[in-house]
């Protein structure tokens, strides 16, 4: 008669905190999108001038700070797997942010020192690469999305 060992109890890792996937998404997109940032900024100043640079640079800082915001809020905050609770917290991130962008953009409008086509070509360079690390990030990470069958909710415990 063969007998199969007992399963180890499964214990909380990282990746099983509601807001762990946020963190990965985090840790995976920063860098590549700083690291293009940068190489786009370095391209601008070549081909628009040396004007290009404070726009150029603003854009990047700007674009950086928005989607890192927000995907370190969400790390912290969501703390529940409830969708209606994760839904309230990703929608209050996203209105702050978007009210920090419409004050940003109230204060630079009128600047003459910043060049809007670079900073708007960066912040769209970095946007694009983000997305894609973000979810490369999140595809690689291997998360588990349901519960393993045969464990109820106190043997995760």
């Amino acid at each position: 008669m063969t007998t199969t060992p007992p399963r180890p109890p499964t214990t909380p890792t990282d990746t099983a905190r509601p807001g762990a996937p946020f963190g990965l998404m985090l840790r995976g997109a920063l860098a590549p999108s700083a690291v293009v940032g940068v190489l786009t900024v370095v391209v601008l100043v070549v081909v628009r001038g040396g004007s290009a640079l404070a726009g150029a640079s603003l854009g990047l800082v700007v674009a950086l700070a928005f989607y890192a915001s927000g995907m370190f809020l969400l790390s912290r905050l969501v703390t529940s797997a409830n969708p209606f609770a994760f839904f309230a917290v990703a929608m209050a991130v996203y209105l702050a942010q978007v009210i920090a962008l419409l004050l940003f953009m109230m204060a630079f409008v009128d600047a003459a020192w910043v060049d809007g086509k670079a900073l708007g070509i960066v912040a769209g360079v970095v946007t694009i690469v983000w997305q894609v690390f973000a979810f490369r990030a999140l595809r690689t990470a291997r998360i588990p999305v349901y519960d393993e069958p045969g464990l109820t909710s106190t043997d995760r415990a």
